[in-house]
């Protein structure tokens, strides 16, 4: 009888995470979405970026500010030069869920040595919404407008 419900409650346990993969396999989100615009303290930025979900993690990258990243002359790089080259840049990258109209995000890695120390423990929680091939996202200050591209021919 003990081992009845020992294996009973193992296969619960299996079909509960088997069903909770599927869902976040088949959620809206997994793909690939552009930065079609970011909105941040009332500034509107038009800078490229891009953002990836796969069924458990996630991927983001783009660029911030009102024209395009600094470009830097020779091989090295001065003080200045560094910082404004990659202090308008934005990048990290982990583990993600979807709750409802809600993602969370765990960074494993990040640009920002800060944000990723924390790791785990440093969820962040992003609202969102999808109307067809169109996201809308927040995320701290950000506010993106994304497209999906998953599956669209180069350059999208």
């Amino acid at each position: 009888m003990r081992r009845t419900h020992a294996v009973l409650a193992g296969a619960v346990a299996l079909a509960t995470v088997t069903s909770t993969l599927a869902a976040q396999e088949h959620s809206p989100v997994v793909g690939a979405w552009v930065v079609e615009q970011v909105e941040s303290e009332g500034q509107t930025m038009n800078q490229p970026g891009l953002i990836i979900f796969t069924s458990t993690h996630y991927s983001i990258m783009f660029a911030t500010g009102d024209g395009p990243r600094a470009l830097y002359e020779g091989e090295a790089m001065t003080d200045a030069e560094t910082v404004a080259a990659y202090g308008t840049f934005v990048a990290n990258s982990g583990r993600y869920e979807v709750n409802g109209n809600e993602i969370t995000t765990r960074a494993y890695v990040a640009k920002d040595p800060n944000y990723m120390g924390g790791w785990p423990d440093n969820a962040g929680t992003l609202p969102f919404s999808i109307d067809g091939d169109t996201m809308h996202l927040e995320w701290l200050t950000f506010r993106f407008t994304l497209r999906k591209v998953e599956g669209q021919p180069a350059p999208w």
